[in-house]
């Protein structure tokens, strides 16, 4: 994020939507027993456990979705363009990360809106918001970048754009 702004895709967009309505479900399913945990409780619900173990995970969620909906103010929506060589959203990216202590790691991800972690693929997932995402978001196949991470240094050599759909490698 740059300025708080919090770019995404219409994927990301709508993933981000989907996230705030499973939250808003998961308290509805929660709330279903407060009622019969105030009941429980000596005339004021607070001596009873499940009362209290309500309150606190509604409250909880009630914080994470009021944090999602705020975001929503924030989203920046990008489109992808179809260069060959400059970085973009939904690009695969095979890249080595150079450490401080000259430790290099080859990686290959795929730059989205919102990560979940690993693609249908197998294929790790990095958001364009992350450090390494803003990094290599724009940049060409051959560049390298930098950004610091808990005041450590990583270089990364943007070494090429996999074709998943051709099954080939577009470098530069």
């Amino acid at each position: 994020m740059e300025n708080g702004r919090i770019y995404l895709d219409q994927e990301g967009l709508k993933d981000l939507e989907k996230e705030i309505e499973l939250l808003k479900q998961k308290l509805a399913e929660v709330n279903k027993g407060r009622k019969e945990a105030f009941d429980a409780g000596a005339g004021d619900g607070w001596d009873s456990p499940e009362f209290e173990e309500i309150e606190r995970e509604s409250f909880r969620l009630e914080k994470e979705i009021q944090r999602r909906i705020n975001d929503l103010s924030k989203v920046v929506l990008v489109s992808k363009n179809d260069s060959e060589s400059l970085i973009d959203i939904g690009d695969v990216l095979n890249i080595d990360m150079k450490f401080e202590d000259e430790d290099v790691e080859d990686m290959t991800f795929k730059l989205v809106g919102l990560s979940k972690g690993k693609n249908a693929e197998g294929i790790e997932e990095v958001s364009i918001n992350s450090p390494l995402g803003k990094a290599v978001y724009h940049k060409e196949v051959g560049d390298t970048v930098s950004y610091t991470v808990h005041n450590n240094l990583i270089e990364v050599l943007i070494k090429a754009k996999v074709n998943l759909d051709k099954e080939d490698v577009i470098k530069r």
